[in-house]
């Protein structure tokens, strides 16, 4: 079990020279959160959107290469090994409302071939809960958006700050499994990503987590 918070990925052009982006930590009861690999994104490289994300290498703790990440257009990223093998392809379908809606869905195929594995982003429940929910979050927002700026006006900027901070954010639990198969390979949930198959290259798990928080964050 493993947990990427995120929020470095979509800063990386802003982190440290000479620091990794994002740390990969172990989750889980009894976990203390130990560093198990680290992200690393080039500072200068050009934002390319949801569906051709910035090139990045996962090391292991020691430095040791792990796998490198490239974007090969319309979504599909190719994983390759510390040994520049490829190891598999991740492929981003973009959700839509219309004609008919669908959710973003992820797919992970392996090169030793298989199945791919595939995770739709979020329940169809959390969805329709979500579209109910949301416009009570908009009157909310407007509500704390005045108040914010009252706050601000007074100078009172550390308030105004945690009024502005509150977002509504949409479902991401997510499982990865063969179709027509009811064992899952791969879950996202609660914030963790839990897998444990030996289906599932954990090099690859480990570039579909990232992609996958890039995503939430």
């Amino acid at each position: 079990m493993i947990e990427i918070r995120g929020k470095r990925l979509r800063r990386y052009d802003r982190v440290t020279a000479g620091e990794w982006t994002e740390t990969i930590r172990q989750a889980g009861p009894g976990a203390k959160g130990e560093p198990l690999a680290y992200v690393h994104v080039p500072q200068d490289a050009p934002k390319g959107g949801r569906t051709a994300r910035p090139p990045f290498n996962v090391t292991g703790v020691h430095g040791e290469p792990l796998c490198s990440v490239r974007s090969s257009g319309g979504g599909v990223y190719e994983v390759h090994g510390g040994d520049g093998a490829l190891i598999g392809r991740i492929t981003r379908g973009g959700g839509r409302w219309l004609p008919w809606p669908r959710r973003v869905h992820w797919t992970v195929q392996s090169a030793q071939g298989g199945e791919p594995l595939t995770g739709k982003v979020g329940s169809g429940k959390g969805w329709t809960a979500m579209v109910l929910l949301s416009p009570l979050y908009f009157a909310y927002w407007a509500v704390m958006a005045a108040q914010g700026l009252v706050l601000l006006l007074i100078g009172d900027k550390e308030e105004a700050r945690k009024d502005a901070a509150w977002e509504l954010e949409p479902p991401s639990w997510t499982r990865w499994r063969a179709a027509g198969e009811p064992d899952v390979v791969m879950e996202h949930a609660s914030g963790a990503y839990r897998f444990g198959s030996s289906r599932l290259d954990h090099r690859l798990a480990y570039a579909q987590a990232v992609l996958h928080a890039w995503d939430r964050a």
